[in-house]
C-alpha cells in the first residue's frame, strides 16, 4: 500500500509539475496582439514572406524620392508597427524620408496583422527582418539599415549577423542573453518557485521548436565587429538594464549612447529631438555617404 501511495503521489506531483510548466510556457510564448493604428499618410501597405517561409509579414512602406537607402523599423514584444519606440515615430520617419531614406515598418510574426506564431524572442523573428531585407532589395534598394527596439533589437542583431546586406544597425534597448533575462524576471512574472523554470523552458521548446536558452544576441553580435552599429539604452531601464546594451556594444566595438532617460525603450520618448538627430546622423553617415 505504501508503495502504491508513493507512486500515486509521485505521479500526481509529476502531472502537476508538467501542467504548471506547460501553462507557463504557453504564457511566455504568447504575444498580446496590438493592432496598428492608421499609418503615416504616405505609407503603402505591403506584405511579404519571412525568409524561413513560415510567416507572412505585413508592413508599411514609405518611399523616398531618392529611393536608394532604406531602413527597416522593428518593434519589440507585444508591440506593432508604428509603436516601435513607445512614442509616435512620425517625426523620425519624416526626417529619414527628407534625407532620401525610405522606411519599411513591419509587424513581426504573431504581432499586428502578420500571421500567427509563438514568441521565440528573436530565434525565428530574425527571419522576419531578413524577409524585409529581401523585399527591399527586390524594390531596388542597394543599402539597407535596421532600427530595432527590445526584442526587435535582438532580432535585428541576429539577422545582421546572418546578412551582410544590412549595412548599418541601430539597436535600442537590446537584451544580451535570453536565459539571464528570464532568470531576472521569472519570480516577478510567474510568482512561482524557481524549480518550475527549467520545465517551462523545456515545454517552450516543444511549443516553438526552439531552445530559447540559445537566444544570445551578444554571442551573435560578435560577428558584427567592424560593421556600423549604434547601441542605445536608457540609463533608467529597469527591465533590460543598460549593462546589457553596454556589453553588446563592447562585444561589437560599436558606438554606445546611454541616455539620461527612464523606462524600457525610454530614450526616444524622453528625448525625441536628440534621438532623431543622433539616428539621422548615424544612418546618413553609413547609408548615404557610401
Amino acid at each position: 500500500m505504501f508503495t502504491l501511495a508513493a507512486l500515486a503521489t509521485a505521479a500526481l506531483a509529476a502531472t502537476t509539475y508538467t501542467a504548471v510548466c506547460g501553462a507557463l510556457a504557453l504564457r511566455f510564448t504568447a504575444a498580446r496582439r496590438q493592432r496598428p493604428n492608421a499609418g503615416p499618410p504616405a505609407a503603402r501597405g505591403v506584405s511579404f514572406a519571412a525568409r524561413d517561409g513560415r510567416a507572412r509579414i505585413d508592413g508599411w512602406y514609405l518611399a523616398s524620392e531618392a529611393a536608394q537607402p532604406a531602413v527597416v523599423f522593428v518593434h519589440g514584444k507585444d508591440a506593432c508597427r508604428g509603436d516601435e519606440l513607445k512614442a509616435a515615430t512620425g517625426s523620425l520617419v519624416a526626417a529619414l524620408q527628407a534625407r532620401g531614406i525610405a522606411v519599411l515598418m513591419i509587424d513581426l510574426r504573431g504581432h499586428g496583422t502578420s500571421s500567427g506564431a509563438r514568441l521565440t524572442y528573436g530565434a525565428r523573428e530574425r527571419f522576419d527582418v531578413l524577409g524585409a531585407v529581401d523585399w527591399l532589395r527586390a524594390q531596388g534598394h542597394a543599402r539597407i539599415g535596421v532600427l530595432g527596439a527590445s526584442m526587435g533589437a535582438a532580432s535585428a542583431l541576429m539577422a545582421a549577423a546572418d546578412e551582410p546586406a544590412i549595412a548599418a544597425l541601430v539597436a535600442d534597448s537590446p537584451f544580451a542573453d535570453f536565459g539571464r533575462m528570464i532568470e531576472r524576471h521569472y519570480r516577478k512574472l510567474a510568482r512561482l518557485p524557481g524549480f518550475f523554470l527549467p520545465g517551462a523552458l523545456a515545454a517552450a521548446r516543444l511549443l516553438t521548436g526552439e531552445n530559447l536558452l540559445h537566444v544570445r544576441p551578444i554571442a551573435r553580435a560578435r560577428l558584427l565587429a567592424g560593421r556600423p552599429v549604434l547601441v542605445i539604452h536608457s540609463a533608467g531601464d529597469r527591465f533590460i538594464p543598460a549593462a546589457d546594451g553596454r556589453a553588446i556594444a563592447q562585444a561589437i566595438g560599436a558606438e554606445l549612447w546611454t541616455t539620461d532617460t527612464h523606462g524600457h525603450i525610454g530614450s526616444y520618448r524622453g528625448a525625441p529631438a536628440q534621438y532623431t538627430e543622433r539616428v539621422l546622423a548615424f544612418f546618413g553617415r553609413h547609408l548615404l555617404s557610401a
